[in-house]
């Protein structure tokens, strides 16, 4: 794997980039800066001065090379938000003060007045260091990228502004190996294709950009007729351009979550051996497969994200995970389930899953077979409810109270079981750094069993299980569920008080 790295480097420590007054309403602040801005940066820094008439073809096509990538990770130095500046721009209405002047008449307002006050709450970058844009290579590909990727490099050496025109910059371009890369400094900001709020560059941003700056040099024209006087025609916004968020790869991401209690006809608790997790779970996969199919959803989305039917691993994750919550009680209780919960894919939750889990209040649990009502669901508020907070609750250290099997064989070693949790959190998309990893064949919490004790699926029972407690480098939102049965009850930790 390699990357093509884009650097920016703000001379003065400060970013003064802000969104547009409609993207303000749901997202104040813009940092790190959008990969869009960059992608216009690198337009202009080809067009300016005399480095306009080697604008060739030959940078179009790199540039549209770009625009067809996925959104870059981006590593900069941490940043906040400093004081508010107030700026007074000339509005540009002297054309109004020299005809009165020449009419021999006193002008509306005087020179003086002619301005307008700008509040301005630029970043402040904690520490010396370039913001970094990182696009991923394969190997595969290089060949066929390579003459993009190093004429890409060519040009962020051009680079000048960044954000606002006040916003100095000294760009470079190159291409680091994955070792080369691993080791540079800073925070990353990973995209999340799911999330809105960051505009990046799209097949046409190119042309579109190209035939804007055409307009803007023809922005001032004239009416037609007797009297008839220029006017200012803007050209239209930037239209092509889609949208994704951002999050700190430290922080983690929160999965949406329907939790529900079993309940009896009369609306008491019921219970079931929490060795039974992933029965528990086959019942719930039902009720919602029922569900789906009366609401006569696409057959292909049931088979995928209802029954978790798929090959590769992005279509393993989109998914619904279908989690029995053990009740996790003070010594001497009996741990049993009592409560359910869905928990919708990282950064895909949908109108859909969310109708499904919805109507999912008041379904029965029946077993497989026999037709027997075990339990009806009733809807709960996960984050009021006092054992189910224990699963989406905001904490560094988690630890199993089903076993989590491990994505592979351990060959009985420690090291290589370590390896395999590794490899798990990045099946089950948790990017935030791991601080450190304890493995046990010992149950965690009170009522919980040792790992060996727990029913798993057959195409399961080849793979080893383990209890495991893991100490993240930041906090973690819930659910966490991770291994091979981690959509079926299996590998589901509980923050550790």
């Amino acid at each position: 794997m390699r990357w093509l790295c884009i650097e920016a480097h703000f001379l003065a420590g400060r970013y003064h980039g802000r969104r547009s007054e409609r993207e303000r309403t749901y997202f104040p602040h813009e940092w790190p800066p959008n990969p869009y801005r960059l992608f216009q940066a690198l337009i202009a820094a080809g067009n300016i001065g005399f480095r306009r008439t080697e604008f060739s073809d030959a940078k179009k096509e790199a540039l549209r090379w770009l625009e067809r990538r996925e959104a870059p990770e981006i590593i900069c130095p941490a940043a906040r938000r400093a004081t508010v500046v107030r700026l007074y721009v000339p509005n540009n209405d002297m054309d109004k003060v020299a005809r009165a002047w020449a009419a021999g008449k006193a002008p509306e307002k005087q020179p003086n007045e002619l301005r307008t006050d700008k509040d301005l709450r630029p970043h402040e970058l904690a520490e010396d260091g370039p913001v970094r844009f990182l696009w991923p290579i394969a190997e595969e590909e290089w060949e066929a990228a390579r003459p993009y990727a190093e004429m890409l490099c060519e040009e962020a050496r051009h680079l000048h502004c960044l954000g606002l025109g006040i916003d100095l910059v000294a760009g470079n371009g190159r291409i680091l190996s994955a070792q080369e890369r691993n080791a540079l400094s800073g925070e990353t900001w990973i995209p999340d294709a799911g999330g809105i709020g960051w505009r990046v560059p799209m097949a046409g941003s190119l042309d579109e950009l190209i035939g804007r700056y055409a307009d803007q040099k023809k922005r001032v024209q004239a009416g037609r007729g007797r009297g008839a006087e220029r006017y200012v025609a803007p050209p239209a916004p930037p239209m092509m351009y889609r949208e994704v968020g951002y999050m700190r790869r430290a922080e983690g991401r929160r999965r949406s979550v329907h939790a529900f209690a079993l309940a009896d006809q009369g609306g008491a608790f019921r219970s079931f051996d929490p060795r039974d997790a992933v029965v528990v779970a086959a019942w719930l996969r039902h009720a919602a497969h029922e569900r789906a199919k009366a609401m006569k959803l696409d057959a292909a989305f049931i088979e995928r994200f209802i029954c978790g039917h798929g090959d590769s691993a992005e279509t393993k994750n989109d998914r619904f995970s279908y989690l029995p919550l053990p009740t996790i009680a003070p010594k001497g209780r009996d741990g049993r389930i009592r409560r359910v919960m869905l928990a919708e894919p990282f950064g895909r939750g949908n109108g859909v899953a969310q109708a499904v889990a919805r109507r999912l209040g008041g379904a029965s649990l029946v077993e497989d077979g026999t037709g027997e009502i075990k339990a009806d669901l009733r809807a709960i508020d996960a984050f009021a409810d006092g054992v189910a907070i224990r699963y989406v609750g905001k904490a560094r250290t988690w630890a199993t109270v089903t076993p989590l099997v491990l994505p592979g064989r351990d060959d009985f070693r420690s090291r290589k079981a370590h390896t395999l949790v590794l490899k798990a959190l990045a099946q089950a998309g948790y990017t935030t750094p791991v601080a450190e990893i304890t493995l046990q064949r010992q149950p965690v919490f009170p009522g919980a069993d040792l790992a060996h004790a727990y029913r798993v699926p057959a195409y399961l029972k080849e793979f080893p299980r383990t209890h495991a407690i893991i100490t993240f480098a930041e906090d973690v939102p819930g659910p966490v569920a991770l291994g091979a049965g981690r959509h079926i009850g299996l590998g589901l930790f509980a923050t550790l008080a």
